[in-house]
């Protein structure tokens, strides 16, 4: 049940950053698929949606980057050195999300082994 509501959490802050910009991926698992899941095979299928989402939210991390970088080039103008900090606050709050939607990986493939 834990491992469910920790989920259930994950997906809604995984939703703020989408913020209409980027479709959902279809792979992305639902709380009904994180709390059904029940097999080995469920949990292992869980695990890897959660790896294939961290590997969007990087990334929209590294473009958010490399953004920072076009907008702290020197000689810009002064409203775009305000879009580079925006960029790189960004950037880090994706690295910490996709970091977290790992963890979940990781919590499921534990249970996958353990059947917890």
């Amino acid at each position: 049940m834990k491992l469910a509501t920790i989920a259930m959490s994950a997906m809604f802050v995984l939703g703020g950053f989408s913020l209409g910009t980027v479709a959902a991926s279809a792979t992305v698992p639902t709380p009904a698929s994180v709390a059904a899941a029940r097999t080995p095979a469920d949990h292992e299928a869980l695990a890897k949606a959660y790896y294939a989402e961290a590997k969007r939210i990087e990334a929209m991390a590294a473009r958010h980057e490399s953004l920072a970088k076009t907008y702290g080039a020197p000689g810009g103008k002064p409203w775009e050195a305000a879009q580079a900090r925006h960029c790189r606050s960004v950037a880090a709050d994706l690295y910490a999300a996709a970091k977290g939607v790992r963890k979940l990986a990781a919590a499921q493939l534990k249970a996958a082994k353990t059947g917890s």
